[in-house]
């Protein structure tokens, strides 16, 4: 009798010690899912590139008795390439690419930031009105071809754009023969690189055709350099490594 009751004491140590084991191998597995993502998806973000500048835009008053009357404002225009990952070997087709949870980690400490979506009109490709505000997301339907006025992305992969606009920067008059519309004119206003300085996130999600949804976290700091200064500034970013894609679960 005393050598069942240790069986089976022996017996109870084993179960216990094999359901800590898969619960300790369980929680691994999700933990390093968490901070590597998925190891092959179809689709991957090949390309970020942040230009920056400002404009003045035309305040419409005619109470204002100058040959410029304009409304300042720092624009960024963000561009995402996306592209067909050569190392997936099955045929996938994008059906949508969203982007949401638009957040403000650090605000500018002047101006107002506002997300734009490209406008339809021909010729320019942003016109920062409130038709063209981004509010909560913006989507891009996958088509055959790419066409960003009707926020459309070929379903192999391409561009998708929109912009981040600091605004309410300030009021530029004058009765100058000519302005120039780039980051220039913050320093007459003596609106400093540091006055502009922010950081943005936001979640980029690649909708496949079959109801697969991966999706990532992108942080950017803007403006993409020293506009007051050199009055156009851009960057570029190709490798792309810290971007961890999980698959969405709803």
């Amino acid at each position: 009798m005393y050598d069942e009751i240790i069986r089976k004491i022996i017996h109870v140590f084993i179960i216990i010690f094999i359901t800590i084991l898969i619960a300790t191998i369980i929680a691994l597995l999700i933990l390093k899912y968490n901070v590597e993502g998925e190891d092959n998806i179809p689709f991957e973000i090949s390309k970020i590139m942040v230009i920056s500048t400002a404009e003045g835009i035309d305040k419409l008053d005619e109470s204002v008795e100058k040959k410029w009357n304009l409304r300042i404002a720092q624009n960024n225009d963000i561009y995402l390439e996306i592209s067909k990952n050569k190392n997936y070997t099955e045929t996938e087709i994008i059906d949508k690419i969203i982007i949401d949870n638009l957040k403000i980690e650090k605000q500018p400490k002047r101006g107002t930031l506002k997300i734009y979506k490209p406008t339809e009109k021909e010729n320019i490709t942003y016109e920062n009105i409130e038709e063209n505000e981004i509010k909560e997301k913006i989507e891009y339907i996958g088509k055959e071809n790419s066409s960003a006025k009707k926020l459309e992305i070929a379903n192999q992969g391409g561009l998708v754009l929109f912009r981040y606009s600091i605004e309410d920067l300030g009021t530029y008059t004058s009765d100058a023969d000519e302005i120039k519309h780039d980051g220039t004119i913050l320093k007459e206003q003596k609106i400093d690189y540091e006055d502009i300085q922010c950081q943005i996130s936001f979640d980029l999600s690649i909708q496949l055709k079959s109801e697969i949804t991966y999706t990532t976290t992108i942080t950017l700091d803007l403006p993409a350099g020293n506009i007051a200064e050199e009055g156009t500034s851009y960057y570029e970013k190709t490798n792309l490594k810290e971007l961890i894609f999980k698959r969405k679960l709803w």
